[in-house]
């Protein structure tokens, strides 16, 4: 059975991390719209270019041109044998969107994982960031406008997905190891929920 994971958390939370993680532990695709984003945005692509102002804004790509993104992300080869999906969706209408297009292509959702992490903490952890990878969007404007999104946008979706899916609750204001840990006896549980 394909695993098909959504990572959910405000920025700074380790989504990314963990959900790097998850891909190489478990042998599955990690689909992260940032990454697309940002590699769209490198290569110049007609993607690129219609996202990056918007992307340097701190302000979130139109659902429709992010949909189309992550359908096709989906239908690789990759994909087969499930996915972490990082980044996506950020607003109701995303997740809306999204719900009907993984049925469709007939990849629905295994769990839903929150990663929770205070703001202070969050700021201080991005702020880290933009200086190791000397990351551009990264500003303490940018920042704080995006924990702002997220709050306001993001996590009302975590009671959505509630009473769709299966969601686990992760303590994100902890080690790696310990935040994997964590995310490991979560996917057991749903192993064995399973069988």
């Amino acid at each position: 059975m394909a695993l098909n994971i959504l990572v959910l958390g405000p920025q700074g939370a380790g989504k990314g991390t963990q959900a790097k993680r998850l891909a190489e532990e478990y042998g599955i695709a990690h689909v992260s719209t940032g990454d697309m984003l940002r590699a769209a945005i490198a290569a110049g692509s007609d993607l690129g270019l219609r996202v990056k102002a918007i992307v340097e804004s701190g302000e979130l790509v139109p659902d429709e041109l992010m949909i189309e993104l992550i359908r096709d992300r989906l239908t690789q080869p990759d994909t087969s044998n499930g996915f972490v999906l990082d980044g996506f969706p950020r607003t109701f209408a995303q997740a809306e969107a999204l719900e009907p297009m993984l049925r469709e292509i007939g990849k629905p959702l295994s769990i839903v994982l929150v990663l929770q992490l205070p703001e202070d903490a969050a700021i201080q952890r991005l702020l880290r960031r933009a200086e190791l990878e000397g990351r551009t969007d990264d500003t303490p404007e940018t920042i704080r406008k995006r924990l702002t999104l997220y709050r306001s946008e993001t996590e009302p979706l975590i009671e959505w997905y509630r009473i769709r899916s299966n969601v686990v609750t992760i303590h994100g204001d902890r080690s790696e190891n310990e935040v994997f840990t964590e995310i490991e006896e979560a996917l057991q549980q749903l192993g064995e929920n399973a069988a």
